[in-house]
This record gives C-alpha cells, sequence and structure tokens, in this order.
C-alpha cells in the first residue's frame, strides 16, 4: 500500500526506531530519507529526551516521572524555558487520552490508540499533528504529520513522551 500525501500545508516526516537503551528515534524527510532531526532518549530513573536538528544542535529537552500517577512529563527549549507539560490520564488500551499544556496556557488533546501509533494532537477542535503506523510494512517505523504553524521539533517531542508513556504500563 502507498503512502497517501500529507494534508495539504501540512509537513510530513518518517520516523524510524534506533535501536538504542534510552528509545531514539532518526526522524528522515520522506522525499530524500535524508536524517532531519534525531531524538536521543537518555537512560535513567526518569524519563528524559533531546530533540536535535540535522547539525546535532539540541532543540528541546524532555523530562518526566512515568512511575508516577498521574504520569507527566515537561518539554523545554534549548535555553530551559518550559515549553509544555503533558498528562496522562489513565490507561486504557483502547483509547488513551492525554492533555498537552502549553506554555501560553493552550491546551491541546491527544486521542487515539497510543499502542497501535494511531493517535491526533488537536487544539480546540483542529488536528495539529497526526501519527500512524497504518500504511508502514516496517513494524518500527511510522508517520508523523505536522500542521501548519506547529514547530516539528515541539510535536517530536510530544511524539516520544506518548512513546514512553506506552513503554511504561
Amino acid at each position: 500500500m502507498a503512502l497517501p500525501t500529507a494534508p495539504a500545508g501540512w509537513t510530513r516526516y518518517i520516523v524510524k526506531a534506533k535501536f538504542a537503551m534510552g528509545r531514539d528515534f532518526a526522524v528522515l524527510d520522506p522525499a530524500t530519507e535524508q536524517q532531519v532531526y534525531y531524538v536521543d532518549g537518555k537512560l535513567g530513573w526518569r524519563a528524559q529526551c533531546e530533540v536535535r536538528d540535522a547539525a546535532d544542535t539540541p532543540l528541546y529537552r524532555i523530562r518526566g516521572n512515568l512511575m508516577g500517577i498521574p504520569k507527566e512529563v515537561t518539554i523545554s527549549d534549548g535555553s530551559g524555558a518550559e515549553i509544555a507539560h503533558l498528562k496522562a490520564k489513565l490507561f486504557s488500551p483502547i483509547r488513551s487520552q492525554m492533555t498537552i499544556t502549553m506554555a501560553s496556557g493552550e491546551e491541546w488533546k491527544l486521542v487515539g490508540s497510543v499502542l497501535e501509533k494511531e493517535y491526533t494532537v488537536t487544539a480546540g477542535d483542529q488536528p495539529v499533528i497526526t501519527i500512524t503506523q497504518k500504511w508502514m510494512t516496517v513494524r518500527d517505523q511510522f508517520v508523523i504529520d505536522i500542521g501548519p504553524g506547529v514547530d516539528p521539533g515541539i510535536a517530536l517531542a510530544i511524539m516520544w513522551s506518548v512513546d514512553r508513556f506506552v513503554e511504561q504500563q
């Protein structure tokens, strides 16, 4: 099955899991298959990660508590300023929900099946990020579509956080 095109105005990336202890991802441009971002998960008691650009510059840092209830993650920019805070509701394998509070106070919602890597993040009622494994033939590979005006680094930080939430279940 061929990969359908991204919605008009959206940016698409192919995300490939790398074999690493901290849960790393290479983020590729689907047209060239060149790596444009790297999501570098870190080992430790707390969930930690860095989203890096192609020049290996850290753009965002993710740090969270995935052992407690509720599970929470904070996303900061390269200077350490908090950008977003994720909070997971009680886990359901059928339909998962998370709240993402941006530094501006705007709330985004994540709804979908995170176990199947099939979910959407909305701001208001408008989708801003979609993640799907539906069209991919390789198990640890999926598609992330990012809406206009959404920073890809933030979208990738959210994607990594959700992946870690699922791993900790």
